[in-house]
């Protein structure tokens, strides 16, 4: 009797033990097979190292920094989650120990996940078995086990988003949001950025029905979720210059060279159609049997509707049925890259979408009258028999895919530990004083253990806009940097930077070794550590053409983005086009022709620009414009025609010209202004040209002043 107790007790658990066994057994099969082919334990994603990295400090009391010293780093784009790993840190879990309390984490989330979404659905109809199953459904997609135990934040975002729901259907209708409840709110909107806008979209619906109903200070009590959310917000944009993490200056739309509303509007519709149609009907889907799930999706939707209905659950049923939706269009929205990394991006939406599949796979709540009371148990057995069957046939259909992605997993970490790892312990042992210099952040940064800079701007402020501008603005960049703050060495892919002047002596290749997939994730075959050579640099920041008599008083150094930004420069470098790459909006010209010379500059490909210049009205000016160069460069249009070509001030005309088309070495052409053409010291001017050209320097000269006798 006492045992048969026990077990009675042990009952309600037994769900949810099933689908933590089955986590428990995907992660087991993930590990051995990462074990098998990379030899030791790491991520597939870089970008996980950076999480680690954080932690590391947050372990040393140095939180939002990226390295000693660093100063404060935008660049966690999930802020609870190196907290939560940063105590084990500080408890001795360092180095490569660090790597299995992340993968642990994940594992032991990505389990929860499974049970979050048995709960909501066993709440909203009352199955159990459904509620199972659809555990059992999401567990075995193959991309949500794949990026939930990739290192990075999804099973941790996807965790607190389930639980919000499930907080929601037994939120109190009338009142404020119960403690737990809005702390998982305020975590959610720290999780990840797109979990910000449904933990918001709660929160306003939640505090407009309040305060209709004139609950003053129960609608308040609905704001205070979002207080964490807005200090982080507010932090960034004081302390790094934008409000939402660097990764949403590196790949964010909004911020990329090109970009107008027309451009991203069309973007948004075409790719959320592409995500839609690539979910739910193509055969590379990340879904097992796609259009059945589609199937299944509207018909869990609709009975979750007519649910919210019947018990007055307006806003979680509608959260329920839009969320996934909006969740895959917000990253859309902001980057586009919905199928980026085996869909980490849109990972999170996956438990939003088991559930209404969930609900779909519940047997109905109410029968037709004319079945009798003792027929109907035999109906819901028989349904939720086919369901089972149903289900089980999925899991057969879901394990080619698991395999491959456990491949998959197991091929980026077999890179990771070939290149950025074996790079970053490199530098660990080798270079403990070096400034390094990198575009992935992650492993070089957690190993190596000392100054960094990321030329791509994920954990540096302010500098994702200089990478986004393409070869030549990064080339501008590092020459302008002042010794001091110059690195030593860069850890590179030597093709990526888009100029070779800064490359000096190569201390270790990082070859990739054979792939066990034919998916890689990897940028390049072989990153190298390089010595950084600054010897090329501030050769062409004067006319090469005799101007005696004559010194700058001004420059326009196009591609350099400082410089553009002093001189309000705007060029018309035409509309962006999604998948653009950086080397459209800049590119570096060496040439030799007047010695050594090297500058970046950019395509104007609808003729003109706008900038200020700094001029004495009182003396005669001369505007010269640096153009040239090949006649083509890689993702630049090719230019065989002249162009002619007018500089304005305001609506007065200045000069015209007609500039030649490029064909290898620099060329200067001079606009001769007389004096008093300006009214005043700062001028603002504008080109119009007929067709594209090339321009690499603005430079304004004006007649030497004689010293005084």
């Amino acid at each position: 009797m006492a045992l048969s107790a026990r077990l009675a007790k042990l009952r309600p658990y037994v769900p949810a033990a099933i689908l933590v066994a089955i986590a428990l057994f995907i992660t087991w099969a993930f590990a051995v097979t990462t074990l098998v082919h990379a030899g030791s334990m790491s991520f597939p994603l870089d970008d996980s190292y950076i999480y680690l990295t954080y932690a590391k400090q947050f372990g040393r009391g140095q939180p939002f920094t990226y390295f000693p010293g660093g100063g404060y780093s935008a660049g966690s784009t999930s802020v609870l989650w190196p907290m939560l790993l940063a105590p084990f840190w500080t408890l001795g879990a360092r180095g490569h120990a660090l790597v299995w309390v992340s993968f642990g984490m994940c594992g032991a989330l990505y389990a929860a996940v499974g049970v979050g979404v048995y709960r909501f659905v066993r709440i909203v109809k009352g199955s159990e078995i459904a509620g199972v199953l659809a555990g059992v459904l999401l567990l075995v997609i193959a991309p949500f086990a794949w990026c939930a135990l990739s290192g990075m934040e999804v099973a941790f975002a996807s965790a607190l988003l389930v639980a919000c729901l499930v907080f929601l259907v037994r939120q109190d209708p009338d009142g404020p949001p119960r403690k737990l409840f809005a702390v998982c709110l305020a975590a959610a909107s720290l999780s990840r950025p797109e979990a910000m806008l449904l933990v918001g979209l709660i929160c306003g619906v939640s505090m407009l029905v309040r305060l209709r109903k004139r609950q003053w200070k129960v609608a308040a009590w609905w704001l205070v979720p979002l207080v964490a959310p807005i200090a982080w917000l507010v932090a960034n944009r004081i302390l790094a210059g934008n409000f939402f993490p660097n990764t949403g200056v590196a790949k964010s739309h909004f911020y990329l060279p090109g970009f107008d509303w027309t451009y991203w509007w069309n973007t948004v519709r075409s790719l959320t159609g592409r995500a839609l149609a690539g979910i739910f009907i193509d055969k590379q889907s990340p879904l097992v049997w796609p259009k059945l799930f589609l199937v299944l999706y509207v018909v869990g939707a609709a009975r979750v509707g007519l649910w919210a209905w019947r018990e007055k659950r307006y806003l979680a049923g509608a959260l329920v049925i839009i969320a996934p939706i909006l969740m895959i269009v917000a990253v859309n929205a902001s980057s586009g890259l919905w199928n980026f990394q085996n869909y980490r991006y849109i990972a999170p939406a996956f438990p939003l979408l088991v559930i209404p599949v969930g609900v779909a796979l519940a047997p109905p709540g109410g029968w037709p009258s004319r079945i009798s009371e003792r027929v109907r148990p035999w109906l819901v057995r028989a349904w939720h028999a086919l369901a089972i069957v149903l289900v089980l046939l999925f899991v057969r259909a879901a394990r080619p895919k698991l395999v491959a992605d456990m491949k998959l997993f197991a091929q980026g970490a077999m890179d990771t530990n070939t290149q950025v790892v074996a790079i970053g312990k490199y530098i660990h042992r080798k270079l403990p004083d070096a400034s390094i210099m990198f575009h992935d952040a992650g492993a070089i940064a957690y190993y190596g253990d000392g100054r960094v800079y990321d030329m791509l701007g994920l954990v540096t402020n302010y500098q994702a806009g200089i990478a986004n501008n393409g070869p030549g603005s990064r080339f501008e960049f590092l020459e302008s940097l002042p010794p001091e703050q110059r690195p030593t060495h860069f850890a590179y892919y030597p093709g990526w930077m888009g100029t070779h002047e800064f490359w000096g002596e190569v201390l270790l290749h990082t070859s990739l070794r054979r792939g066990i997939d034919s998916r890689r994730l990897a940028g390049d075959g072989d990153m190298q550590i390089i010595v950084a050579d600054f010897d090329h640099v501030h050769t062409a920041e004067r006319p090469f053409n005799d101007h005696t008599g004559w010194e700058v008083v001004d420059r326009v150094d196009i591609a350099d983005i400082a410089s553009e930004r002093d001189h309000h420069w705007r060029g018309r470098m035409g509309r962006r086009r999604m998948g653009d790459p950086t080397a459209r909006w800049s590119l570096t010209e060496r040439s030799t022709t007047n010695g050594l010379a090297i500058d970046g500059g950019r395509t104007i490909r609808e003729g003109g620009e706008h900038f200020t210049i700094h001029v004495d009205p009182a003396k005669p000016t001369r505007i010269v414009l640096r153009t040239g160069g090949q006649t083509s460069y890689g993702w630049h249009e090719a230019i065989k025609t002249p162009v002619e070509m007018t500089l304005y001030y305001k609506k007065k005309k200045l000069g015209a010209l007609t500039i030649a088309p490029p064909s290898g070495p620099f060329s200067e052409l001079t606009f001769n202004v007389a004096p008093h053409a300006f009214p005043s010291g700062e001028v603002e001017i504008h080109s119009e040209a007929k067709g594209m050209y090339r321009v690499f320097h603005w430079f304004v000269l004006q007649p030497e002043s004689r010293p005084k006798p």
